[in-house]
């Protein structure tokens, strides 16, 4: 991708670190929405996958939106709003 002149996508793929290989299938899974918003988007997904080729790489790949860990926590604590557990936020 640097050679050819994608130098924000190169660097965007080097700050995905939670990736999983199954089988013939390259899983990146992304929290932040500008990340998953620039790997998506048709351009840069055609680009990715010319890079992996480049390296002899011939993989499907898969985009996950992960949730953020806040976001998870705001859930657990209206779940528990819900059946009455009164709490304060520290």
């Amino acid at each position: 991708m640097r050679e050819n002149k994608n130098v924000a996508l190169h660097v965007i793929c080097g700050d995905i670190t939670n990736v999983e290989l199954q089988g013939k299938k390259l899983i990146l899974k992304v929290q932040e929405q500008f990340l998953y918003d620039m790997i998506t988007a048709e351009e840069n997904k055609n680009e990715i996958k010319k890079a992996l080729l480049w390296q002899g790489l011939d993989l499907e790949l898969e985009f996950i939106k992960m949730k953020k860990d806040s976001d998870l926590v705001d859930e657990d604590l209206a779940k528990l709003s819900a059946i009455g557990v009164k709490f304060r936020k520290v």
